[in-house]
């Protein structure tokens, strides 16, 4: 194998000795490369075998080009990348329960709920002990619960430091919960991890087995680790064979229950590890890369890192002071339409020209766009845009040419969901295409839901999420009354290891206690379920989606005659196309892997790469991306860094790391926007800039508009004092 085109520190990396190794790497240092050539070096020199191999990742994305790229350097080893082990967390969490969760009463067919089943589940619970929703809504509950499972709290353990009345209330919560779940044979996310430590740590001999398989244990972005993944780890890794790659600076995801001590804490955990560090940075400019590395030193507490590139100095940042976030959105759109159309950096605007072919719909009477609703401002900015066309002269805003160069470079970032909708309205204005990832997910969509819900049921028909959902789906009779009664039926069904069989619950649905027609209804139902199950073992799991699309009548019902009703089906038959990557395996196995795979997607593994469209994304979801211009909106106090960080030390020190994770997503062009007021949750609140602007190399920035009278030219810092509005 060829190691030339690694530096030194990426060959120390990738060779280093067996035992515990913790890589440093620093954003664009080429933490995958490393990764990739530890795992095609080990195998090479016979250090481990392939299927001794367990490399561990956050995102199915990150998994797949792993594997990618050891298939590649092992070209010459037939079979060799298919042997191992590697996928995120719970991916690989679930594959080991499917074998070993029979050791804990649970059947290996069980279910995955998602976020959504969670609370439908928690919401339920609660309106059986006629808790106020409204004071402790199911979300507050499916947070707590969540949090015990990170700690590795199991009901009866559990202590996460509540005050009565509070505690008493979670514990029953999360009891019936829990009880529920194993009725259902389901488990929730975080149960993929605590359910698999609980399993190891209770029977030694499963463990053992698995220590044994797994002789050498490799992790990306270590420091996203939560408690239980800390506890798997290191009952996986008693043959001290684990290689650790992350960045504490980068470490932003506290509110999804990771810890950054786990990485700060490595070499007391491992005495005699090895530490290297990635520091030469391949993604960004050097203007890029100093800026950011004065920002994360604002965090005194992190492992010291200095990184450097051999890139060009680059274009200068763009610091831009905008009038409101509607200025603030369309200062984005203007310049993505001129970078679009190859102009140079000395070309962009910082405003729209006061010329009749730029005048701004932004503003009602008087230039003042306050009391105008949204649709009020669209559709005068449609009537101004036929107003000009009639006359030959341009719309309010320049629209995006039809021959433009490939929008997949531009990057929108922003501290919350919240902040994309007036860049939104503008891209709309201005016919610029874009993709949120992180927004309305297509398997959140009620068909496939719904669709799913169907397959799920055919697995698992205990499955009262799924059922409650689909029951009178399309609609036959079956309202809330019948599904109580059907619950019940269900809940009192045996437990345990082997699952109640469904032709034996058809049977007991003869004396059911319902009206006359929807007894036939719910019979029917379930026998069309029975059916599914029957399905042909030698067919394949498409076939199955359409018999089951169209028999249980749910095709008929979404084909309405509307052209919504067209696309809801489009949705389906889409969702029937993901499912050939698994025609090659009898439906049943196949069945449970893809509802494993759509259960255990993540947000970014839907970004669609053939998309030509700006991509519009918070900064949470941005790690791991790069893009050659990125504009980061929203740079206020209270934005970034959040209202909620600022009387924690240990939740600003996030937002900064925050705020650096965003810088090191741009290669080339970094556009800095902040705005003199802005309305949050429809209140007016005037703006200050963001502390983390005030530590940047002022012979680094472009400064454009106000932004050049709040940078005090001798100091070379904001000066938020003199600001005046």
């Amino acid at each position: 194998m060829d190691l030339s085109s690694l530096n030194k520190d990426q060959h120390a990396a990738a060779t280093a000795p067996l035992g515990p190794v913790l890589v440093l790497a620093g954003p664009g240092s080429g933490k995958t490369k490393t990764l990739t050539y530890r795992i095609a070096y080990i195998i090479e020199k016979r250090l481990a075998a392939p299927e001794g191999i367990l490399a561990l990742t956050f995102t199915n994305k990150a998994a797949k080009e792993m594997r990618s790229r050891v298939a590649g350097l092992l070209a010459r080893y037939k079979g060799a990348s298919e042997s191992l082990t590697m996928g995120t967390f719970h991916s690989v969490c679930a594959r080991i329960l499917r074998h070993e969760i029979k050791a804990l009463g649970y059947s290996n067919d069980f279910v995955i709920f998602d976020s959504q089943d969670q609370q439908k589940l928690i919401k339920e619970i609660l309106e059986e002990l006629r808790v106020d929703t409204k004071r402790l809504p199911a979300s507050l509950f499916g947070a707590l619960i969540s949090r015990a499972k990170n700690l590795l709290q199991l009901p009866a353990e559990l202590n996460i430091g509540l005050e009565s009345p509070l505690r008493e209330k979670l514990a029953e919560v999360y009891t019936r919960y829990q009880d529920a779940l194993y009725k259902q044979n389901a488990l929730d996310f975080d149960d993929l991890l605590l359910l698999t430590v609980k399993v190891f740590e209770n029977f030694p001999k499963v463990l053992l087995r698995y220590q044994k398989k797994f002789t050498y244990v490799l992790v990306d972005e270590y420091q996203d680790t939560n408690p239980v993944q800390y506890r798997l780890l290191r009952l996986l890794s008693e043959h001290h064979n684990l290689f650790v790659v992350g960045d504490d600076a980068q470490s932003i995801y506290k509110f999804r229950g990771s810890d950054i001590t786990n990485i700060l804490n490595f070499e007391k955990d491992f005495p005699e590890c090895l530490v290297i560090k990635l520091e030469q940075n391949y993604r960004s400019s050097q203007n890029i890369l100093l800026a950011a590395q004065k920002v994360i030193e604002l965090n005194p507490e992190q492992k010291p890192k200095t990184l450097w590139t051999q890139n060009p100095v680059g274009e200068k940042i763009i610091l831009a002071c905008l009038e409101d976030e509607r200025g603030e959105a369309e200062f984005v759109a203007r310049n993505i339409i001129k970078l679009a159309g190859n102009q140079t950096v000395a070309e962009l605007e910082y405003a729209p020209d006061n010329n009749s072919d730029n005048l701004s719909t932004s503003s009602g009477p008087g230039g003042n766009n306050r009391g105008y609703s949204i649709l009020d401002r669209f559709i005068k900015a449609k009537r101004l845009q036929r107003q000009f066309s009639e006359h030959q002269h341009a719309s309010l805003l320049p629209q995006l040419p039809k021959k433009h160069e490939s929008l997949k470079e531009f990057c929108v970032l922003y501290r919350t969901h919240a902040q994309s909708r007036a860049i939104e309205e503008v891209f709309i204005e201005a016919s610029i295409p874009y993709q949120i990832v992180g927004g309305l997910k297509f398997y959140e969509r009620k068909e496939i839901k719904d669709m799913l819900a169907y397959l799920r049921l055919t697995l698992n028909f205990r499955d009262l999420v799924s059922l409650k959902r689909v029951l009178n789906e399309p609609p036959r009779g079956l309202g809330p009354k019948s599904y109580e009664v059907l619950r019940e039926l269900i809940l009192k069904l045996p437990e345990g290891k082997k699952p109640a069989d469904l032709e034996k619950f058809c049977e007991n649905l003869e004396k059911i206690e319902l009206t006359p027609k929807a007894a036939a209804s719910a019979r029917e139902f379930f026998a069309q379920l029975l059916d599914f199950q029957n399905f042909n073992a030698a067919f394949t799991l498409p076939e199955l989606m359409k018999l089951i699309f169209k028999k249980s009548g749910y095709e008929r019902s979404l084909r309405d005659g509307s052209e919504a009703g067209e696309g809801r089906v489009e949705n389906v038959l889409e969702l029937i196309t993901v499912a050939f990557k698994f025609k090659h395996l009898p439906w049943r196995e196949a069945l449970t892997e893809f509802l494993e795979e759509v259960a255990l997607i993540s947000e970014i593994d839907q970004k669609d790469e053939s998309k030509d469209a700006v991509i519009m994304m918070t900064l949470h979801s941005a790690k791991g991306l790069e893009f050659d211009n990125v504009f980061f909106v929203g740079l206020e106090e209270g934005i970034l860094p959040h209202s909620r960080s600022l009387i924690e030390p240990d939740e600003l020190a996030e937002e900064i790391r925050l705020a650096y994770v965003g810088l090191t997503r741009a290669r080339k062009l970094l556009f800095l926007l902040y705005t003199q007021s802005r309305r949050v949750f429809g209140n007016l609140q005037i703006s200050q800039p963001s502390r983390i602007l005030r530590v940047l190399p002022k012979e680094r920035l472009d400064l454009r508009g106000p932004a050049k009278e709040h940078f005090n030219e001798i100091e070379g810092e904001l000066t938020v004092e003199r600001m005046e509005y």
